[in-house]
């Protein structure tokens, strides 16, 4: 499912364009400016008599200096960084609704299908009712009440199918196809790990190297920092250099000119606009990336600890609510056959047990999500 919504994604596709346009720019920043071609009729200065006409051809070429083109290849190439990391980060970010979402269709899958094992055992102690009743060991009351459970149970089981198509529609939607397309029975959830191997700090320590959304930030504070240097070099002029040919139509012989100018920077008020713009910029930059890396730190420690926490939880339910309650179930069940349990009892046990199972698969997706989340903060699997 990862593969096939990773090859299908409108918006990783879009991030590809978006980093092949970045890398288009380099070339693009270091190129010189296009040159100016001019061709000039005028006039052969003469004291007296018709003044025919000359023709000057002319070239004229803006040239950078102080490394500007350098400068501006490296601020280019911060954007390809930045651009990179975000199509990386946008990746991460589709993994994580892809996880989560397959958990979410595993549990509301398995949660059906639960609950349709209740609907059963609660039908089958519904029959021993009638069956007692019918033997008169037993009070029309308690077939009444085994009836309108059964009934209870299949308006929960039609809830939960709800859920479940909700579920498929969403895991749909990730793999670009028709919500209501058919998905096969899902198998399994993935591990977990140990959450004693989880330490938040050296998980805060992979995610300040790995962290997609935090590479970002550090291409953009690079390539602010470049652009700072490269708008100090705006009180610096560059130069043009020029030439040209006259042609005299046989009037005269033909000649030539050169030339170079540069731009008098006397607009400091501008250019001291320019400086202050670039160093709040860089400094915008830098403190987005310390905000992102404490937001990462702050999410990581809630992660972890919901994590610990549900799976906590659902080995408890596990190990020791599920086994007692089963042995509680078999019990009553047993028990109501021969008229030594009631049937109020029966049926607590029994929605208990569903409970159980209900509340373990809620703390296995709760913890799935926990897990797609600190993977996603770190920058890979565990």
């Amino acid at each position: 499912m990862l593969a096939v919504a990773r090859q299908l994604s409108p918006e990783l596709a879009a991030r590809a364009l978006d980093t092949a346009a970045a890398r288009a720019r380099v070339t693009v920043a270091g190129a010189f400016p296009d040159p100016t071609v001019r061709v000039m009729s005028d006039d052969i200065d003469r004291e007296s008599g018709p003044r025919p006409n000359k023709m000057v051809y002319s070239f004229e070429q803006d040239i950078p200096l102080w490394d500007r083109r350098d400068l501006r290849r490296q601020v280019a190439r911060a954007e390809v960084g930045q651009m990179t990391a975000q199509a990386q980060a946008a990746d991460a970010e589709l993994v994580e609704r892809v996880k989560v979402a397959f958990a979410r269709y595993y549990t509301s899958y398995e949660a059906v299908h639960r609950t349709e094992d209740l609907h059963r055992a609660i039908h089958g102690v519904a029959q021993v009712a009638r069956e007692r009743y019918a033997q008169g060991r037993g009070e029309q009351q308690e077939v009444f009440r085994a009836e309108v459970e059964t009934t209870r149970v299949a308006t929960e089981i039609a809830r939960l199918e709800a859920a479940l198509r909700s579920a498929t529609g969403q895991l749909n939607a990730l793999l670009v196809r028709p919500a209501d397309a058919p998905l096969a029975r899902p198998e399994r959830l993935r591990p977990l790990p140990e959450a004693r191997g989880l330490n938040a700090a050296r998980l805060a320590e992979r995610a300040r190297a790995a962290n997609p959304a935090l590479a970002a930030d550090a291409a953009a504070v690079s390539g602010a920092e470049t652009n700072r240097r490269l708008t100090d070099r705006n009180w610096y002029p560059d130069i043009t250099v020029g030439a040209a040919a006259i042609d005299r139509s046989g009037f005269g012989p033909p000649g030539y000119q050169a030339w170079i100018g540069m731009k008098v920077p006397l607009q400091w008020g501008l250019r001291e606009a320019q400086s202050r713009e670039a160093v709040a910029q860089a400094g915008a930059a830098r403190a987005r990336l310390e905000a992102r890396e404490q937001r990462i730190r702050s999410d990581l420690a809630e992660a972890v600890a919901g994590f610990e926490g549900s799976r906590r939880t659902a080995d408890l339910i596990r190990r020791q609510l599920l086994p007692q309650a089963e042995a509680l179930v078999r019990s009553g069940a047993a028990g109501y056959g021969f008229g030594r349990v009631d049937l109020a009892t029966v049926l607590r046990a029994q929605h208990d047990l569903a409970d159980f199972r209900l509340q373990l698969l809620a703390a296995e997706f709760d913890g799935q999500r926990q897990l797609a989340a600190i993977e996603r903060l770190v920058g890979g699997d565990l």
